[in-house]
């Protein structure tokens, strides 16, 4: 029986895990019926498909993994492989009421997603979901984020999908996982663990000593166009949160991204934050609700390095403004462009190994008193999340049925009650938005706004 211990950033998503904030994240995918099925067949598509799928026995990382201790009250919580699945539990179908829209499924998935997962079994589930309208289903898969991060996670579900349309698909829990024609890494057993040696121990103290130097600029003013925690505005949309949330999806062509990317001579990723802070800028104002200074926002970056197919969590975090003090589109893509170069910058002069001391510094104390219940109320350090994943451009299929979008389903923290993530697939860049029921009320409007943000970004630039 092989054992794992989970390195010290995948343990903190077991040890945040709570009621108010279960620590999973998701994938909701829609896909369209093959084109040779006829109403009746597809009536039955689904009901095939899940039959097929709980007869394989087969179960591959990180899918047969289980904690040793059902507890999130653990300093390295440990994993062990399993053998056999209980695919009733784990695979589920819904049906959506009628009409089956896009109303009615964000509802449904609000719900599954508030779902806390059974520490006491593999932490996944894969939900089949029929009824949607426009010869459409789709499938919800989440796992939690102590097995895997957004980007190993987005490749993981993905992936598991068949790259030809004629083919049946392997299961998503038996599918062994490929890149670039070399299997996935799991992280080593414990068996396989080294002692450090006296020259690591110092490397290790250097690293930490420059993380903590780092993280210390960002709780400070500053002068440099460094967005830092003292540039954090009280708003309306942070505060407690609670168990319950809402979900909403948006999806905007990759082409019109890159275009206003490319006229303004910024990133794709500059675009995003710009469109996203019009669209909370004009959330806000119909709630007579914006502060004078910009909203901010944690922007997670993958550490990962150019190969790396291994499972797991491997990101730090960037801030940075989202302009939504300024009226001006144009001149809002500028603001964020200063503030994501100067964020950059700092994390450019890290060496590889300090990022994950200045991750932790940066947000340790605030994690800190999430995880021990000591602040029920925790100061926020920035206004929101927004986390960009890439995708694949190549298309996919399920037994024949073409896979359309990808929408992320993140998690939200307390005193942080609202998520953007996105994910591209093919032409499509997906917003997936998550937020506290009690806190965000209308969050299908931020999902309207967000293109309308971007319409009139195209119509200042362009």
């Amino acid at each position: 029986m092989t054992l794992r211990k989970m390195p010290l950033l995948d343990a903190a998503s077991l040890q945040l895990d709570g009621k108010n904030m279960p620590m999973h994240i998701a994938a909701l995918m829609t896909f369209e019926y093959p084109e040779s099925l006829d109403k009746d067949d597809r009536k039955t598509f689904i009901n095939e498909l899940i039959e097929r799928w709980r007869e394989e026995p087969r179960v591959e990382y990180p899918w047969n993994q289980v904690l040793t201790r059902p507890t999130r009250w653990q300093l390295r919580p440990v994993t062990r492989e399993i053998y056999s699945l209980d695919l009733e539990y784990h695979l589920r179908h819904w049906s959506l009421p009628s009409p089956g829209g896009e109303r009615e499924l964000g509802q449904m998935i609000a719900w599954l997603h508030e779902q806390k997962m059974d520490l006491e079994k593999p932490l996944w589930e894969v939900h089949m979901i029929d009824g949607l309208c426009e010869s459409r289903f789709a499938v919800y898969v989440k796992i939690h984020h102590s097995l895997v991060d957004g980007v190993s996670g987005s490749s993981l579900v993905v992936n598991s999908l068949s790259s030809d349309i004629e083919s049946l698909t392997t299961p998503i829990w038996a599918k062994k996982q490929h890149d670039g024609g070399e299997k996935k890494v799991a992280p080593k057993s414990i068996m396989d663990a080294e002692m450090p040696t006296m020259d690591d121990v110092k490397k290790v103290v250097n690293e930490v000593k420059e993380g903590f130097s780092a993280s210390q600029k960002l709780r400070s003013h500053s002068s440099s166009g460094l967005t830092t925690f003292k540039a954090t505005p009280d708003c309306i949309l942070n505060g407690r949160i609670g168990p319950h949330r809402r979900v909403a999806t948006q999806s905007i062509e990759l082409d019109r991204l890159k275009k206003l990317a490319k006229k303004a001579e910024a990133t794709v990723n500059d675009v995003v934050l710009a469109i996203v802070g019009g669209a909370l800028r004009e959330y806000l104002i119909d709630a007579n609700a914006l502060p004078e200074d910009s909203l901010t926002a944690a922007l997670p970056v993958s550490t990962r390095k150019p190969g790396d197919t291994s499972i797991g969590n491997q990101v730090t975090i960037m801030y940075g403004s989202l302009g939504t003090n300024v009226a001006d589109p144009a001149m809002r893509l500028q603001y964020v462009k200063q503030s994501t170069k100067a964020g950059k910058s700092m994390l450019s002069e890290l060496s590889p190994n300090a990022v994950n001391a200045y991750s932790l510094f940066s947000t340790g104390p605030f994690l800190s008193t999430v995880m021990l219940g000591l602040n029920k109320s925790p100061k926020h350090l920035f206004n929101t999340t927004i986390s960009n994943v890439p995708g694949l451009r190549e298309p996919k299929y399920l037994d024949g049925a073409k896979l359309l979008h990808v929408f992320p389903v993140s998690l939200i923290m307390p005193g942080l009650p609202l998520n953007f993530t996105c994910v591209s697939h093919e032409d499509h860049l997906n917003f997936g938005i998550v937020a506290c029921r009690d806190r965000v009320p209308h969050v299908q409007r931020l999902a309207v706004a967000l293109m309308c943000s971007m319409e009139e970004l195209e119509k200042h630039i362009l």
